[in-house]
């Protein structure tokens, strides 16, 4: 039921510079008076419940004394733009001129906040590349400033799973909608066809190839193409950065991650940025990383994992909305530390003064076998001593028409809820082409918080390949609980074996006594990334296109093999 203390206004016109129409609602308290605004500009439909509530409730806002404003983004919903919506372009433009629309309107005290997650995220960064003037704090959640590392691509890999399910399942719908609105149904009849079976049998379309031949996005969502022609590093790519907007920035920033978000190294990379540049904005900033998913229910109590449940409630909405306050309204503030994050295995909040954490220390964990680290059924071992001069080497077979299949972590699939989050490894290791490092039961606790990354020395029959890692707690009874995970491609050309550091991104877990510590290696995680082909591109035109290719990791005492883990010593008891 709709509540009489909240004046609703739908599709109110805000005409940009180039004249096109964008339509937004407005929650307000219908009493005269200036209040600041909290806006969220979105391509996820500004009358989807979940879409308007999903971080802040408007009713909640209008309560504490805020006017909220929700903007169908350009070629979305009920704005104007006929084009292709393309996921980036103008939305910085854009938002900037909503913020300068909101600022001057007579409810508003002309101070403007930005909110929202995932690509509701990505406005709020490019705005701070047109520095609107209202604009005095941004709330970006589980989403990247960067788009060709930590967005499209990870490690130099194509994030087929996300790309392609996000593509197919939250913004084509609307495109063919749109496409049938305009042109009739006839004319779009076979593109909503292919829709539609894409989004049963999305498995099919995964498998695709070549990668840019998803005929259910054919004329409909033309960015999916544009992003496979243009790698890392691509002029395309800087044309888009907000890296100089970040380092330059004046405005406090409140950071929102989760260690099982796709985004996560997204989220790090943007409050590094702001930190590096030592700024104004560099003592402003504030990061909060919990134990989330791109779908778990962070901002409405505890987060749920398929597997595993953790007890995490925190009041993100009452939260951001004392943050506002503080910076549109003068109030108080919500009192934060500079970093405030969930420590797994323990399960609790802890605050900290900095990220990385000053007094975590790298340490190696060097990787060990008698040359059978095939599976968790090999001999693998995870060390702190390093290995001997003779140690054998391990190899595997990497079969991209048979590749490992994507288990839980930081993933965006299709039944997100039920395949993301610190699922259970058991029988991925159980695989051949899985080499799998185990340490010793720990007698202690032993904590490890921040990046993570491991060093890899690989030989591989392929002109070129990929090498995975994951790090993985082991439980007494013997669930192995995916914590981080990374890919990286590779160049193998010449006889000796080439050193490969695959990041992991960043977790914090206290492995408890009687865990233990683990690493599996391998060369595929499908499909949250793509098959590379073993061949010089590492694409493929068809299944027929993908070559096997033995891998061999080398770990002796010239090419040390490590897992690099930040251990936080355990303070005196």
């Amino acid at each position: 039921m709709t509540r009489p203390s909240v004046l609703r206004e739908r599709d109110l016109p805000i005409s940009l510079p180039d004249g096109m129409v964008l339509r937004a609602d407005v929650h307000r308290d219908p009493a005269p008076g200036r209040r600041p605004v909290l806006l969220q500009f979105t391509a996820y439909d500004k009358a989807n419940w979940a879409s308007v509530n999903g971080v802040i409730n408007p009713e909640r806002a209008v309560d504490h004394g805020f006017v909220v404003v929700v903007v169908d983004a350009r070629g979305r919903f009920r704005s104007g733009g006929d084009e292709p919506f393309r996921p980036f372009a103008r939305s910085g433009e854009d938002a900037a001129a909503c913020v300068e629309w909101a600022a001057a309107q007579p409810w508003s005290n002309g101070r403007v906040g930005m909110y929202g997650a995932s690509n509701n995220g990505v406005p709020q960064w490019q705005a701070l590349r047109h520095r609107p003037a209202a604009l005095r704090t941004i709330v970006p959640h589980f989403t990247a400033s960067e788009f060709d590392d930590g967005w499209v691509w990870r490690g130099g890999v194509f994030q087929l799973g996300f790309n392609l399910w996000w593509s197919l399942a939250n913004l084509a719908p609307d495109q063919v909608r749109r496409a049938v609105a305009r042109d009739g149904a006839d004319r779009h009849r076979q593109a909503a066809a292919e829709l539609s079976r894409a989004l049963r049998d999305p498995d099919t379309a995964f498998r695709r190839l070549p990668l840019d031949d998803v005929p259910a996005l054919e004329g409909i969502a033309p960015h999916y193409r544009e992003w496979l022609a243009h790698p890392p590093g691509d002029p395309y790519w800087q044309e888009l950065s907000a890296r100089a907007a970040l380092a330059g920035t004046e405005l406090p920033v409140l950071h929102v991650a989760g260690w099982y978000n796709v985004h996560l190294d997204g989220n790090l990379a943007g409050h590094a940025a702001i930190k590096a540049a030592g700024g104004p904005a560099a003592e402003r900033q504030r990061l909060i990383i919990g134990p989330w998913t791109q779908w778990s229910p962070a901002l409405f109590g505890d987060t749920c994992g398929p597997e595993r449940r953790f007890p995490s409630t925190m009041d993100m909405e009452g939260l951001q909305l004392a943050w506002f306050d503080q910076h549109l309204a003068d109030g108080a503030g919500p009192g934060l530390p500079p970093v405030r994050l969930f420590v797994m295995g323990v399960d609790e909040w802890r605050d900290e003064q900095e990220w990385p954490l000053a007094r975590a220390r790298p340490t190696e964990w060097f990787l060990r076998s008698a040359g059978a680290a095939n599976s968790r059924h090999g001999d693998g071992r995870l060390t702190p001593e390093p290995p001997g001069e003779a140690e054998p080497h391990d190899t595997f077979l990497y079969d991209p028409r048979h590749p490992v299949p994507t288990r839980g972590g930081a993933a965006y699939l299709p039944n997100p809820a039920g395949n993301s989050g610190p699922m259970d490894q058991r029988a991925i290791e159980d695989r051949a082409d899985v080499l799998v490092y185990t340490g010793e039961p720990l007698s202690e606790p032993v904590e490890v918080t921040g990046p993570v990354h491991a060093v890899l020395y690989l030989r591989s029959t392929a002109p070129a390949t990929d090498l995975t890692a994951k790090l993985v707690d082991v439980h007494p009874d013997g669930r192995a609980e995916l914590l981080c995970d990374g890919i990286r491609r590779v160049t193998t050309a010449g006889d000796g074996p080439v050193r490969v550091e695959v990041d992991l991104i960043a977790t914090s877990n206290v492995f408890l006594p009687g865990h233990r510590i683990r690493l599996e290696v391998s060369s595929s995680s499908f499909p949250k990334y793509d098959r590379h082909s073993n061949t010089e591109d590492g694409t493929a035109s068809s299944e027929a296109g993908l070559r096997p290719a033995v891998q061999t990791i080398v770990h002796d005492d010239r090419h040390p093999s490590a897992l690099v883990l930040p251990i936080v010593p355990t303070p005196p008891r």
